[in-house]
């Protein structure tokens, strides 16, 4: 049902000979003598809860999707409590300070996960048990969850997202995130496409049970954007009025102001493929591009009269020579 000892236990070298055995006697003594269960929760007074604090060091986004409004981030939720199980002696033990091993843990679970719900961790993340009965858990992980994207302003949008974590099982009064839960940024790898303006913690108990919200607020890095969309734009709404210019006999009126209308189709296209369904919001980029087809529709109707008045002049003068 156990593992060896040896492979459990962690013994730093302070000064001490700690040994196998003492790491065995220690072991005995709290699993097996104690009859440790971790089925229980760790805590002598059963009416009372077991504070959990929650941190949450994010080192990388790795992406926002928006068409299918995800984010996808990496990190590490450091997660802290009490085992009243689990306390020794450190001197009467030689020293030994803390020990790696699977006992009783929160069923801590990614609320609004993108893919599916499960419990965080797995076989191989250990826990850190110091000698008072401080618990330290590390899970990695990237988590993916839900996103409300608004794109009213894209490609100057800023957006909010927020990763849900909550206890399933146990109840708020069985098990409590600790209040002064944190986000951290210290291992934070800066993304090329968005920017955190800011973040924010808060704690909740929805049906009858405690959560976490981790809310990051990011805002777009528009210089791709600008290059590359904003700037083609402004030339061809430009280039939409230079049709006037053209001399009837130039023979391009049409060619050149269908041209101008498919290239804004194009960009409009463009723009579409990269933002998600949303009827609650409209880009006031899409906006303009459909102002602007609207205005190239005007200019070619434009052109026609006037191409058919010139050459209707024309035709007559024809007509009076052969006459």
């Amino acid at each position: 049902m156990y593992m060896k000892a040896e492979e459990r236990w962690t013994i730093p070298n302070n000064g001490f000979c700690q040994t196998t055995n003492d790491a065995k006697n220690l072991f005995t003594e709290l699993f097996i003598n104690k009859s440790y269960n971790k089925q229980m929760r760790p805590i002598n007074d059963q009416d009372d809860a077991i504070l959990v604090t929650v941190d949450f060091e994010m080192s990388s986004i790795h992406e926002l999707d928006e068409v299918a409004e995800k984010i996808a981030v990496a990190g590490f939720l450091d997660l802290i409590w009490w085992d009243e199980q689990l306390v020794w002696d450190r001197a009467a033990n030689n020293d030994i300070y803390y020990m790696l091993d699977t006992i009783w843990k929160p069923d801590i679970v990614l609320k609004n996960g993108f893919h599916k719900f499960e419990e965080l961790g797995g076989s191989f993340y250990y826990v850190r048990v110091k000698h008072d009965g401080r618990i330290s858990w590390y899970p990695y992980h990237v988590f993916e969850s839900k996103c409300y994207i608004d794109v009213t302003f894209y490609p100057f949008d800023e957006q909010t997202c927020h990763i849900i974590f909550t206890i399933w099982t146990y109840r708020y009064y069985e098990v409590e995130i600790h209040p002064d839960s944190k986000f951290e940024l210290d291992e934070y790898i800066e993304n090329s496409l968005w920017g955190i303006t800011s973040t924010s913690v808060q704690i909740n108990r929805i049906l009858g049970s405690s959560e976490i919200i981790f809310t990051i607020n990011l805002r777009r890095k528009p210089t791709y954007y600008i290059v590359n969309i904003i700037i083609p734009l402004i030339f061809l709404g430009i280039l939409n009025s230079i049709v006037f210019i053209i001399p009837a006999d130039a023979g391009e009126k049409m060619s050149y102001s269908v041209t101008v209308f498919l290239s804004f189709a194009v960009f409009l296209t463009m723009i579409t493929a990269q933002l998600p369904v949303n009827s609650e919001s409209t880009p006031i980029l899409s906006i303009y591009i459909v102002v602007q087809l609207s205005y190239c529709i005007l200019v070619r109707v434009v052109n026609s009269f006037q191409l058919r008045i010139h050459h209707r002049h024309e035709g007559n003068e024809k007509s009076k020579i052969f006459v």
